[in-house]
């Protein structure tokens, strides 16, 4: 494909999802995504110059939401964004999806309200690598959806280091609550919208070409749900003491860690996919 070619499929899919990406999806998607782009090592030069389409493509899903009471199916992809590892607790995860769904259903767990997040994630990245395999082969579209498997990918790992996607205290403290914490639903969209915006990419610290490629994807999937879920108390206390006091420099700090390591998180599967994918050794089609 030339570049120019290359160039207007891009346009193509920018009017296709519409251009404000501040008007539609949180403002951390666009920052993580941007962030991982910089940071990445190793990917090669049409997935960088596809930054912008990256930054649409990571924020669709939640355009998506849209959509469910013209399209119902749709609401059946919302536990894909989340993964209430409290509730799911020490037993290690099943490697498919409807392993775990198994799993859970003979623990007498309800799949859907614990959610999908690592599957969603690992599902995507096996697309990310069949469609990596192809575009080295130069198979037309190839790049496109390499695009947009990449694009949910870091939606999904945006999703996976903010600690109120892994608790079942996702917008409001449940049960005991010896502490205090807010019960009141708004937290969520005060921790992953309000205490971002203004900021841009570079706010997040991670340096331009500093993150390679994961040695073990699921392993870090997995890691970061765990670093999220272990992080839920400090986020609240963070709105606590933001509540009393006015003072949110403990939040701030918290949610730009996350947001840096959501970039880390995304530029790192990103790579491992390129790595992993090598051109098949014949078009799927021919026999």
């Amino acid at each position: 494909m030339t570049r120019g070619s290359m160039g207007r499929v891009l346009l193509f899919v920018l009017v296709a999802l519409a251009s404000d990406a501040h008007a539609w999806g949180p403002r951390g998607h666009v920052l993580v995504t941007r962030g991982a782009v910089s940071a990445a090592s190793e990917l090669p030069p049409w997935f960088r110059d596809a930054e912008r389409a990256l930054v649409e493509l990571s924020i669709a899903a939640d355009r998506w939401k849209e959509l469910e009471d013209e399209v119902p199916a749709l609401r059946a992809l919302a536990p894909d964004h989340f993964f209430d590892l409290d509730i799911w607790g020490a037993p290690p995860l099943p490697a498919d999806r409807w392993g775990y769904v198994r799993d859970a259903e003979r623990r007498r767990l309800v799949p859907s309200q614990i959610g999908f997040l690592p599957y969603a994630l690992l599902e995507q990245y096996g697309m990310l690598v069949s469609a990596f395999r192809e575009a080295r082969a130069g198979r037309p579209g190839a790049r496109e959806q390499s695009l947009t498997a990449a694009g949910m990918i870091a939606h999904l790992a945006g999703d996976a280091v903010v600690p109120l996607h892994a608790t079942k205290h996702h917008d409001g403290w449940v049960g005991d609550n010896p502490r205090g914490f807010r019960r009141a639903r708004g937290i969520h969209r005060w921790f992953e919208s309000e205490l971002v915006e203004r900021h841009d990419a570079a706010w997040l610290g991670v340096p331009p070409g500093s993150v390679g490629a994961s040695a073990d994807v699921r392993r870090d999937v997995v890691s970061a749900i765990e670093a999220s879920l272990a992080l839920v108390p400090r986020l609240y206390e963070a709105e606590l003491r933001s509540h009393r006091s006015r003072e949110d420099s403990a939040a701030r700090a918290l949610v730009r860690e996350r947001a840096a390591a959501g970039a880390v998180l995304i530029a790192a599967i990103w790579q491992a996919a390129w790595r992993e994918a090598r051109p098949p050794s014949r078009m799927p089609h021919e026999r």
